[in-house]
């Protein structure tokens, strides 16, 4: 049996997400843009250490 002859005859490089139905789903350069965006977008900085309650401040 030649198992070739089952995969489809497309060449694939790189990376890609499985959906719900088990499709594959590349990772185009326009995903990875928009996800940087929305981190940058959504990250909040820590605090620095000496504003951060130590364990003391927080349990009573």
């Amino acid at each position: 049996m030649n198992m070739n002859s089952q995969q489809p005859n497309t060449q694939f490089n790189g990376a890609a997400v499985i959906d719900d139905q088990g499709r594959e789903i590349p990772i185009t350069e326009a995903m990875i843009q928009r996800a940087c965006e929305n981190l940058a977008r959504e990250w909040h900085y820590p605090l620095p250490q000496r504003s951060q309650p130590t364990p003391a401040q927080t349990t009573r």
